[in-house]
């Protein structure tokens, strides 16, 4: 069992005490009754993907509440870990995670969800998996935790950090960041900027590229 895997067992762990919802409202017109019957007739971790996906999408819009959605966080934070295509993106899980008021949460459910997004990015720091930084950055953003530690992590690896800087080199002269699921202001997406321009990471990208981020005057 490597780190992640252990990540995600303890989420479903620290998640065990949460009661699983008897019923699911939700808008007629966006979701089918029959659909979240099937959800609720499987065990959390053996959801299949295609079930939970109408849900996880429209979670806290449309779909369902606060106390239904926290008892399938695991479930879908561990699809979104071993499958780059299930939708929702994981930044919307983010976000809607950052609607169940995350600092009342219990510390031992609070600590597996910051424990599973830091195996989460670590694993993404194998080369095959540098594609996800960008997501995975996005997401931890969106749910209001702070990044440092994450961005630590990446700065470990040079080529982990390059690949995350070309996810987002069109906007960073801006001081933007380019993934389409950053809702402004938001104070991770400016806390991944400043890292950007820090020192250490300028000098990774120019020692790669020959290319300097302009400072904060534009020079």
């Amino acid at each position: 069992m490597n780190a992640l895997d252990y990540a995600i067992d303890e989420l479903y762990a620290a998640f065990s005490g949460v009661p699983k919802p008897h019923y699911i409202d939700g808008c007629e017109c966006c979701a089918d009754e029959n659909d979240l019957r099937l959800l609720l007739s499987f065990p959390v971790r053996e959801i299949p993907p295609d079930v939970l996906s109408p849900y996880a999408s429209s979670a806290l819009l449309t779909v369902g509440s606060v106390d239904d959605y926290i008892f399938f966080i695991p479930r879908i934070l561990h699809v979104h870990a071993i499958d780059d295509s299930f939708w929702p993106d994981p930044a919307i899980t983010g976000r809607a995670i950052s609607q169940t008021n995350l600092g009342d949460w219990p510390e031992p459910r609070r600590n597996a969800l910051i424990s599973f997004f830091a195996n989460v990015v670590r694993h993404s720091l194998n080369p095959e998996r540098h594609h996800q930084l960008d997501d995975w950055l996005c997401t931890i953003a969106n749910t209001g935790l702070p990044t440092c530690t994450y961005l630590n992590d990446i700065a470990q690896s040079r080529d982990a950090v390059l690949a995350y800087f070309n996810e987002n080199a069109a906007e960073l002269p801006q001081q933007k960041l380019s993934n389409a699921f950053w809702e402004l202001p938001n104070s991770g997406h400016d806390e991944i900027v400043d890292w950007f321009y820090s020192a250490n990471i300028r000098k990774i990208v120019f020692d790669a590229y020959g290319y300097q981020l302009p400072n904060a005057n534009g020079v």
